[in-house]
């Protein structure tokens, strides 16, 4: 494998195949491989990998996580082939300093095509604490209906749209925000869904890390997604917790910017709230309390955000009353591809190289940690 295309792949079963050639002939090794209890649309079985570069004993590290929004692991998965392949380990890392790639977190989603798990559910939403009260949002609740429509056409969703623009005041259909952005927790059959227990995914992923990471005192985490930002930018981000400050040293952007976080202080009062509940990298914080964390990812730019968030609709739309098999399904599921793993050559060129930047920046990062 030499070309940038030739890391990108156009199944998970071909991801899975060159991810694990990729360990072989890069100098790491498989540390544990998971089954999914379920299987592919081919019928074949899924898995979470977990590999690493670099010494066994290594108290710093940075972790590499595709595929925590299924789909978006067709990104994932070509940045960590690439960076495997062209062995950049070699020449930017460091004797302290290990590797580790979880590649397909959420395997389901990554095979047949979709953001989210089996159990219809965001992964980025899962990592709450359900011995306490879910985590509400009054706008999904009020406009519902309308964020996942019974019926799909022209028609209706116009109607939907403009029940939307009239909830909010707006002349157009806005709900990015607030509805749905910040996930919910009442409709197992809905957009961003955050789950009524812990799924297999992330039950998986927590077993992973306290199996193989618990003896970390520095980690660095770089989650891939894609969807959001101009094409082929990859956008670093890292939240208003701890981590911000070292993010800002080691990577050359961090979003938000100190402008914004500025002008959310002024609106705010003073507090700035991190706004998303249930994610992937704040719960690390739980998972591994004795270690300094550095704990974000990168978000890949696609398509515009009116289109990426119609393919979600409409994919909800399509596993709930549709049929993903016929012409007008697979015209759907086409469609949701193209958002999240855009088929244009020069994409991919973007991408792998920003990650191998990013990754180079996080691991001169952790070896002057």
């Amino acid at each position: 494998m030499g070309s940038v295309a030739s890391f990108f792949s156009q199944s998970y079963a071909e991801a899975r195949g060159k991810f694990l050639a990729a360990v072989d002939a890069g100098g790491a090794r498989l540390v544990e491989s998971c089954a999914h209890p379920l299987a592919g649309p081919d019928g074949g079985p899924l898995f979470a990998a977990l590999a690493r570069i670099g010494p066994g004993d290594a108290r710093k590290a940075l972790l590499l996580i595709s595929a925590t929004h299924g789909i978006e692991g067709y990104c994932g998965s070509g940045c960590q082939v690439g960076w495997l392949a062209k062995k950049h380990y070699w020449r930017d890392g460091a004797p302290d300093v290990a590797v580790y790639l979880l590649h397909a977190v959420n395997p389901h989603g990554f095979a047949w095509g979709r953001r989210v798990t089996e159990e219809n559910v965001d992964l980025n939403r899962n990592f709450v604490d359900y011995a306490q009260p879910l985590p509400r949002n009054p706008d999904y609740e009020a406009l519902a209906d309308h964020i996942n429509p019974a019926a799909w056409s022209p028609e209706a969703i116009a109607a939907a749209d403009q029940a939307i623009a009239r909830h909010y005041g707006l002349p157009n259909a806005d709900f990015l925000p607030r509805a749905i952005h910040g996930g919910q927790y009442v409709n197992d059959k809905g957009t961003y869904f955050g789950g009524f227990a812990p799924t297999w995914a992330r039950r998986n992923f927590e077993g992973l890390v306290r199996r193989h990471l618990a003896h970390l005192e520095e980690l660095c985490v770089i989650d891939y997604h894609t969807g959001l930002g101009p094409l082929g930018h990859g956008d670093m981000i890292y939240g208003n917790s701890p981590a911000m400050g070292r993010a800002r040293d080691w990577f050359d952007h961090v979003t938000p910017t100190e402008e914004d976080l500025e002008i959310a202080r002024k609106a705010s009062g003073g507090h700035v709230a991190n706004s998303i509940p249930g994610t992937l990298s704040r719960h690390l914080l739980s998972l591994l309390p004795d270690t300094r964390l550095t704990a974000g990812g990168i978000e890949y730019g696609t398509h515009d955000v009116r289109s990426v968030l119609k393919s979600i609709r409409a994919d909800n739309w399509l596993w709930n009353h549709g049929d993903p098999h016929s012409p007008q399904g697979l015209e759907m599921r086409a469609f949701m591809r193209e958002m999240f793993y855009p088929a244009l050559p020069e994409w991919k060129i973007m991408v792998l190289s920003r990650s191998n930047d990013v990754i180079r920046q996080a691991l001169d990062g952790l070896a002057r940690a």
